[in-house]
């Protein structure tokens, strides 16, 4: 093997060093020539070549040698500076102009080298980055599948909703009726297609299987087509499936045809039972299909068909959900303005339609709703958190660099550029960037799984929130992006630097700047002020949380099961007084249950479950309104007397619903303390006359044709009860009537019931026996969406429950990211300042004064961050007031509490240093270099 230091000693002009130093220098070379030379071999170069090749880098030896001298015999002091890095800049400046690849292998061969020298760097870096950069990944897998990616239609740009509004009314998106709808088909220029549905359950039979109860979903023929959607099995409807009598087919879902039917390839034509009906299987609809924002997921799909004289088959009734397909060419806003012009030809010519107007919504507008602001909240606040994790790798970096100050000195001194040197940086920073890119990737994928359960229920499920291609380019990008940012720290200072008071210094201990002190100090300040917006914005959500789980919902949750009941197949002569029949008795047989105390049924309950529908109002005896769009509308609900007590209702006024209000009896009704103060403000309302409808010189002589006398009876008002939250606990109560499900005729009937049982122990271990009592009336009859009105009311708080929770998660790592940044830069502060320490000690300073002195200059910083933090939190908060109930986006207490909280973590984390600073011993002290 050659004599490599032979080789050194040969061809390497004399240095003129001492010998120890000269010897050093010479293996330091050798090693170098050694290493490449074995690299060349193992590239397939021969002995001969690879000699060549290595010697033939280092160009001219007395020129090594003259930079060598140079470095080693400074103008005033003696430098000793990393010899390969003297070499690697000759090299550098040698093919300057060539081979830029291989200058930047070069440049990531060194930064890797240079990470091995400091594992403990580079572990404290890459888990910094891997947490922050995590964090980021996992909030932006949400909000690509939400906001980012396409809908999984074909063109979905194009797609839009088409809604009903009623303007007078504050409805501003309402479903259309079936007449308009076809108005609208046949009207329009703007579309090159338009379909409706609406959601509906059924109850699903299939031959020697459990029947069930399913969601799913009545349509258009054409829905399919227009989302350009096709089945991977049959065919989907025909415009002649919509005909009443050829209606009873159905498509199936992927989901539904594996768990019914076992995947079966021979499953078209096929029959089910559907709500006791005959239907016959045409299609299956391909794999993970969302319908829409899939709130429920869509089970199967029935022909939207109107019997004769069908009461949903008028204008009076807005259900329908239609999307539509803009031609090429036409904007929103065009077809806003046609649909516009539609309704008001509609209006003139129907007076029914008195106010009615459109609005066209881009479908993703529609489908993400209110999830767009809350997901965008939670990107930012993540993207605070990896700012502070880059400003604590920026601040090590620049530590490294204050070190490694004669280095860079040296390569300035030959002639290194602002450019070289940042071109190193960023090659050692690259690396970390990508290892902690990496980690970042594996937390979010076990962030991801773990958030599912914390998903809130009504976040649109139409894409899967996974880890895909786009998520890790976003990865690539942040981590690139990062290993800019605090690459740039080190080279501003290295910029900055006096090369010939560097080299002058060297050898003697060189203080640390001001200027890097200050870079220091922002960075520190910057990282509080960020963390503090994070806390207040997390301090604020946590105080939501608990005003909502405090609220008044107007009921009593506690101790109440739920359950889903539509009873179907009975559609003979008087099929709905056998239905209130079977709730009738139904109630009765669970009330006499052992632990049951009350049982009833609703349409509707509480916090938006079941299904309810508004309703015109007229209170006798006032002075009617000037037009049927000044009609006020209220909410309408139908409920059997066992009710009130099974969900802990609050009677105010007047008596609850009895046994005997039936068809036969005086038609009666209840109202809510909402619709007593908006319509009967200072008189007593038990007795009061109403009716669900307009008054009646104010209907439509058509309608009134239509109705063939079928019109809402008069009601009078027996009792009031106290609000009961709607839709969700921070909304407030809207007016509400609740007649008796008994006296359901002319008013609008359904089958399906959400049965209320109030038990004396845990409410979820009577399900079974309620079950039972289900069967023992009806064998075959499904029960669904089994749940205790403690899951109903936590399933509402799901929104506030996920964004608390991740804001939280995200504040509290800011925090602590913050507080290791703080002691960081105090203990290299008081690393640096060891010397000055022991000078203060000796000269007869007290450690109380060290104490103090270490502990004001962290505070001080701290105190600056946390003021910057204050304002601009003042205003960001305004940002996140539509997601706070209870409190103000400008509160002084979580203020203040946040800025007293924080800066006694920020003192705690300056104490530690500052207790080691009064630890020096004066003479060592001295001694420190």
């Amino acid at each position: 093997m050659r004599d490599w230091k032979k080789l050194v000693r040969e061809r390497l002009p004399e240095l003129r060093l001492d010998a120890a130093r000269e010897q050093e220098i010479i293996e330091e070379l050798a090693q170098q020539l050694e290493q490449e030379y074995n690299a060349a071999l193992t590239q397939g170069a021969t002995q001969t070549d690879a000699e060549l090749r290595v010697t033939a880098q280092f160009g001219d030896w007395d020129e090594l040698g003259k930079e060598i001298h140079r470095a080693e015999h400074p103008v005033v002091a003696r430098v000793r500076a990393p010899v390969r890095e003297v070499m690697s800049e000759q090299r550098l400046r040698k093919r300057r102009g060539g081979d830029r690849l291989a200058d930047l292998l070069q440049d990531i061969r060194f930064g890797l080298r240079m990470l091995r020298k400091n594992p403990g760097f580079a572990a404290v870096a890459i888990l910094t980055l891997a947490l922050g950069i995590g964090a980021n990944t996992a909030i932006f897998s949400v909000v690509n599948a939400v906001l980012l990616e396409s809908l999984p239609y074909k063109d979905a740009s194009k797609l839009v909703f088409v809604w009903s509004t009623f303007i007078s009314q504050g409805v501003g998106n309402s479903g259309s009726s079936a007449p308009d709808f076809r108005a609208w088909q046949a009207q329009n220029h703007s579309f090159n297609g338009m379909a409706a549905s609406s959601n509906a359950t059924f109850n699903v039979s299939v031959q020697n299987q459990e029947p069930a109860r399913l969601a799913g979903a009545d349509i258009t023929a054409g829905l399919f087509p227009l989302l350009g959607v096709q089945p991977i099995l049959g065919r989907t409807f025909l415009p002649e499936d919509e005909k009443w009598g050829q209606h009873r087919v159905v498509l199936l879902s992927y989901g539904l045809w594996q768990d019914k039917f076992g995947g079966d390839p021979k499953v078209v034509n096929r029959s089910l039972r559907l709500n006791g009906q005959e239907y016959t299987v045409v299609g299956v609809m391909p794999r993970g299909m969302p319908f829409f924002s899939d709130l429920p997921p869509a089970n199967l799909f029935v022909p939207l068909s109107y019997a004769p004289k069908d009461e949903m088959n008028t204008r009076g009734n807005h259900y329908l959900k239609v999307v539509a397909r803009m031609k090429p060419g036409v904007t929103v806003a065009q077809a806003q303005a046609e649909m516009t012009g539609i309704a008001a030809q509609l209006e003139n010519e129907f007076p029914i339609n008195k106010g009615l107007g459109t609005k066209v919504v881009p479908m993703r507008e529609q489908l993400v709703g209110d999830a767009r602001a809350a997901l965008l909240v939670l990107l930012g606040a993540v993207g605070f958190v990896l700012l502070i994790a880059c400003v604590n790798v920026a601040n090590l970096m620049l530590a490294r660099a204050t070190d490694r100050e004669q280095e860079f000195a040296v390569r300035s001194a030959l002639g290194a550029t602002r450019l070289h040197l940042l071109a190193q940086l960023l090659a050692e920073c690259i690396p970390v960037a990508l290892l902690g890119g990496s980690g970042g990737v594996l937390l979010a994928i076990w962030g991801i799984h773990a958030l599912q359960p914390l998903i809130p229920s009504k976040l649109p499920r139409f894409n899967a929130i996974t880890v895909n291609g786009g998520v890790l380019l976003f990865t690539l990008v942040i981590s690139l992006v990062t290993a800019v940012f605090f690459a740039l720290a080190p080279t501003l200072l290295a910029a900055k630097t006096d090369v010939q008071e560097t080299l002058r210094e060297s050898g003697r201990g060189g203080s640390d700047g001001r200027g890097r002190n200050r870079l220091r100090s922002v960075l520190v300040v910057s990282e509080v002020a960020l963390a503090l917006l994070l806390l207040v914005g997390a301090s604020l959500l946590i105080r939501t949380f608990g005003a909502l789980r405090h609220a008044d919902a107007g009921f009593s949750p506690d101790h109440v099961l739920t359950m889903e009941i539509q009873v179907t197949g009975d559609e003979g002569e008087g099929y709905e007084n056998r239905i209130v029949q079977f709730f009738d008795a139904l109630s009765e047989r669970v009330s006499a249950l052992p632990g049951i105390t009350a049982s009833g049924a609703t349409t509707t309950l509480p916090l938006g479950v079941g299904f309810g529908w508004g309703k015109y109002v007229s209170v006798q005896g006032q002075v009617p309104p000037a037009s049927l769009d000044q009609v006020p509308l209220v909410l309408f609900q139908l409920s059997t007397p066992g009710y009130w007590g099974a969900i802990g209702a609050r009677r105010k006024e007047g008596r609850l619903f009895e046994k005997g209000d039936d068809q036969q009896s005086v038609q009666v009704a209840i109202v809510n303390e909402s619709f007593a103060k908006k319509f009967l403000a200072g008189e007593n309302p038990i007795g009061k006359s109403i009716r669900m409808l307009p008054p009646l010189e104010l209907i439509p002589k058509e309608a009134l044709a239509d109705a063939n006398g079928r019109l809402a009876p008069l009601r009078t008002i027996v009792g009031v009860i106290g609000d009961m939250k709607d839709s969700s606990l921070n909304a407030p109560a809207e007016p509400t009537v609740f007649a008796p499900y008994a006296q359901y005729k002319d008013e609008g009937f359904n089958s399906s019931m959400t049965l209320a049982v109030r038990t004396t122990g845990e409410p979820s271990a009577m399900a079974a026996a309620v079950r039972d009592v289900v069967h023992s009336l009806k064998p075959e009859q499904p029960v669904a969406n089994v749940a205790t009105m403690d899951d109903v009311v936590a399933k509402s708080l799901s929104q506030a429950r996920f964004s608390m929770m991740l804001l939280g998660i995200f504040a509290g790592l800011a925090l602590v990211l913050s507080a290791v940044g703080i002691y960081g830069v105090m203990a290299y502060v008081v690393a640096k300042r060891t010397r000055e320490m022991g000078i203060r000690l000796a000269m007869g300073a007290q450690t109380g004064d060290l104490l103090r002195l270490v502990m004001r200059q962290g505070g001080r910083l701290a105190g600056v961050g946390v003021a910057l933090g204050i304002a601009a939190a003042f205003g960001m908060m305004r940002l996140m007031s539509s997601m706070l109930y209870g409190v103000s986006a400008e509160d002084p207490l979580t203020f203040a509490g946040v800025a007293i909280f924080l800066m006694a973590v920020a003192l705690a984390a300056c104490y530690l240093p500052a207790r080691r600073a009064t630890r020096v011993d004066p003479m060592i002290a001295l001694r420190y270099e």
